[in-house]
């Protein structure tokens, strides 16, 4: 079964950049696991590449962009970041990034 993911981004060319990004991926896979959440550092390709799980973007509204992406997940990251309590998610993913 193909994976299907998709991620929540303020700036989408951010992630778009071919560079490891850290992202927060829901799993859009049928099955148990479905809606599952993980934190990752990865690369996200456009178009998509053959033999990759589907990346839908969402904006972080949650207007989904039209165009599929594809995701390799690099690493998986803990389900938590070292961020204080109450900041910014993005932040927090940020920083996570820079390590």
């Amino acid at each position: 079964m193909t994976s299907e993911y998709e991620t929540f981004v303020r700036d989408p060319a951010h992630i778009l950049s071919g560079n490891e990004v850290v992202l927060s991926l829901r799993d859009l896979t049928p099955g148990r696991r479905k809606y599952r959440g993980s934190n990752v550092r990865a690369v996200v390709s456009r178009p998509p590449r053959p033999g990759e799980p589907a990346l839908w973007i969402r904006s972080v509204v949650g207007v989904k962009d039209p165009r599929p992406c594809s995701v390799r997940i690099v690493e998986e990251l803990p389900e938590t970041f070292n961020a204080v309590a109450f900041s910014d998610f993005f932040d927090a993913m940020e920083k996570a990034e820079r390590r």
